[in-house]
């Protein structure tokens, strides 16, 4: 996001810079590893920014909760963005920003031996800090969303469709026309705000939905996802023909 404005994500939950490395040479612009539903640890984190750097993949880390006691291994690998869940009001805003921020801005911790500053190799350039998102995943963060989307150190926003589909109690209907017009409030004050906005999709026609919409990166589901519905693709058509056949 540093350098694209627009491109193509895909949740990983399996803790594999393999994974990470076949996601980038299979053309996504971002890989979203994820600590909160996901198998990933600080150290799977980093293993994955390895490969992720080798294929100029940008990378961001959703932490599983507000106060995350990770937090600064996780920014010490070199991520390029931080993502934090189950935003609704300014106060939460500003606690993520003392945790995820060097001084002035936050209070985080500083060390320069670390793979972020190449062991100490780039320790003047301490003052990198990662990018700064927000999941908005309820009722509550979408009438807040203006005032914390503009928050200056608020770099871009992330619609949770699936949590908030259980809020309503339509769970997994996440392109129904209450989620589509909440999703158009959230865009619509990103847009304002010149913050980019990421949403979740399951298919073509989701993805042109949101393309349309003017989402800036449609997150194309989870690694998980993709490889089930490969393997049962085979394994359906293998069954098939052996049972024409016999």
């Amino acid at each position: 996001m540093k350098n694209i404005q627009h491109g193509l994500g895909i949740w990983q939950i399996i803790n594999s810079n393999i994974v990470t490395d076949i996601i980038a040479k299979s053309n996504f612009d971002l890989a979203l590893l994820d600590l909160e539903h996901g198998l990933h640890s600080p150290q799977s984190i980093q293993d994955c920014v390895f490969a992720a750097k080798s294929n100029s993949l940008f990378t961001i880390a959703r932490i599983p909760c507000k106060s995350f006691q990770y937090i600064v291994q996780v920014i010490d690998t070199g991520i390029d963005a931080i993502l934090f869940p189950h935003i609704e009001n300014n106060d939460q805003i500003n606690k993520i920003i003392k945790e995820t921020l060097l001084p002035p801005l936050g209070n985080k911790s500083f060390s320069p031996f670390v793979t972020k500053y190449h062991y100490g190799l780039k320790a003047k350039e301490k003052k990198e800090n990662p990018l700064i998102g927000i999941l908005i995943e309820s009722l509550a963060g979408i009438k807040n969303s203006d005032h914390l989307i503009r928050n200056p150190n608020i770099d871009f926003v992330y619609f949770g469709a699936y949590d908030l589909s259980v809020e309503i109690n339509k769970p997994g209907e996440i392109f129904n026309d209450e989620i589509l017009k909440h999703l158009e409030t959230v865009i619509k004050n990103a847009k304002t705000y010149k913050k980019l906005i990421l949403s979740i999709y399951r298919n073509k026609k989701e993805l042109d939905l949101l393309y349309k919409l003017g989402v800036d990166f449609p997150i194309a589901s989870v690694d998980t996802s993709h490889l089930m519905q490969k393997l049962l693709e085979e394994s359906e058509y293998y069954h098939k023909i052996k049972k024409e056949i016999h």
